[in-house]
């Protein structure tokens, strides 16, 4: 779990009922003890698709790879929405998106590009019950089960 919680890109895809898919940014992962849950904040602003989403059935996909390398994580599950970040939580985030940008500085991206990527004004805590989770590395191994 070293990996989802380091500075990787977090990527959340809902859909609507229609299969119609949203994505947003995520910030701040963290896996329960028992790897079977994790809670992340979202950016998905009241009135948004994302938050539609999340509120009628709250499918999701999370994608994990960091801007240095190729490797990648798929995890599919449900989510809840549970509300406005508390204290913890924004600490957490802001741990990430520290994490994110040095890594990112790291392969040649300016500070300021990293920057615009965080827009931490529409963030919503979600807790996600993790039903699936894949390896999705290029190459031989992608899409095999976690």
């Amino acid at each position: 779990m070293d990996f989802i919680h380091s500075g990787v890109a977090l990527g959340v895809a809902s859909r609507d009922e229609s299969m119609r898919p949203a994505f947003a940014r995520g910030w701040g992962p963290e896996v329960s003890a028992d790897h079977r849950s994790l809670t992340v904040c979202v950016a998905a602003a009241e009135g948004s698709a994302m938050r539609a989403n999340l509120e009628r059935n709250g499918a999701v996909a999370l994608g994990f790879c960091p801007p240095t390398i190729a490797k990648a994580v798929q995890l599919k599950g449900v989510a809840v929405v549970l509300g406005v970040p508390g204290a913890g939580d924004l600490e957490r985030v802001e741990r990430h998106v520290r994490a994110f940008r040095a890594n990112a500085e790291r392969v040649g991206v300016p500070q300021a590009v990293a920057e615009r990527i965080f827009d931490g004004s529409t963030l919503v805590l979600i807790s996600v019950a993790i039903d699936e989770g894949f390896d999705q590395t290029p190459g031989p191994m992608a899409g095999r089960r976690l």
